[in-house]
């Protein structure tokens, strides 16, 4: 499921499914800021996604230790 415009309650319900699927217990008091950070990180994520890659995009260089 897209996480980009989903209600709140939509986010509560994919939070619950998927913190059970990892066995990830998330407390009632934390899960609205839980809630919150998934939020932001999704607004986050469709800032980047909407700025276009192209083949020919110098990417930085890799750190190799010798």
């Amino acid at each position: 499921m897209p996480l980009t415009q989903n209600s709140s309650e939509e986010l509560a319900q994919y939070l619950t499914a998927v913190s059970a699927i990892v066995g990830l217990s998330i407390a009632p008091e934390y899960a609205s800021g839980v809630k919150r950070y998934l939020q932001i990180s999704l607004r986050m994520a469709a800032t980047l996604e909407g700025v276009p890659l192209h083949t020919e995009d110098d990417f930085a260089p890799v750190f190799h230790a010798q």
